[in-house]
């Protein structure tokens, strides 16, 4: 059997720890003196930037915002209230629609420059879709369910039904998808009962006692029973219960109620 001998070149381990003794001394001196210079550098950079902008008209002079319904102008403005008639190239806009965005009313925002003059500002909202009412405090929420806000006593705003009961908001984008849009318009109140079922209060005083299941049918049956009734016969209706199938009990405001 051939034996085979390879050459190894000896290693001097002395001068290879003093390489890295002297990159590493180099490199720490190097940040150190960076570190010590970083604001002064910045401060100059910013400082030339600033003064060639505005000598050729680079400055901020004109947000644009999108139409809100909600939001007020000046609560966006006042995050561009210290970068006004400053470079354009030197406004952080990022950090500025991070901040927007934590307002609970903004769904989405975009911010553009025309690297000019002006910025554009586009901002989606959160849609108000009901209001909680845990019988303590009123909570506005949007339809994505986020909490937008809570509610003074005496506040009514944008005429949207109050849902009660445990789990009630939770289950009330399953609920709605048994309605038509105008149907919605009428709902005054809906109460989730025994965190199964549903108790409706319409714009015309009539309480809707729905079925577990078969709520779009439910819907069906009342919508019979209003377009064969008269609006006189109608207000003397209290409560429609349409739990049972292919049945509609009547109850009137005389009557004792179960």
């Amino acid at each position: 059997m051939k034996k085979i001998f390879v050459n190894k070149k000896k290693i001097n381990f002395f001068n290879i720890n003093f390489y890295f003794l002297f990159l590493f001394l180099f490199i720490f001196i190097s940040v150190l003196f960076l570190f010590n210079n970083f604001n002064s550098i910045t401060n100059k950079t910013i400082n030339t930037i600033e003064k060639y902008s505005f000598n050729y008209g680079y400055i901020l002079k004109e947000i644009n915002i999108s139409q809100l319904n909600y939001l007020n102008n000046e609560e966006i403005l006042r995050y561009f209230k210290n970068y006004k008639n400053r470079s354009i190239f030197t406004i952080p806009l990022q950090v500025i629609a991070d901040e927007i965005s934590k307002n609970k009313w903004v769904k989405e925002i975009k911010i553009n420059s025309n690297y000019k003059n002006s910025i554009n500002i586009l901002i989606e909202e959160e849609r108000p879709f009901a209001i909680y009412d845990n019988l303590s405090q009123k909570v506005l929420f949007s339809d994505n369910l986020v909490a937008l806000e809570i509610l003074n006593e005496n506040k009514e705003i944008f005429n949207l039904p109050i849902f009660y009961g445990i789990n009630s908001l939770n289950n009330s984008k399953e609920l709605y998808k048994n309605f038509n849009s105008n149907f919605k318009k009428t709902i005054k109140s809906a109460i989730y009962i025994e965190n199964r079922r549903w108790n409706l209060k319409l714009s015309n005083n009539i309480t809707l006692k729905l079925p577990e299941t078969d709520i779009d049918k439910a819907i069906q049956k009342y919508e019979k029973i209003y377009a064969n009734f008269s609006n006189k016969d109608l207000k003397d209706v209290d409560i429609i219960d349409l739990r049972i199938r292919n049945k509609a009990i009547i109850k009137y405001k005389n009557e004792i109620n179960d």
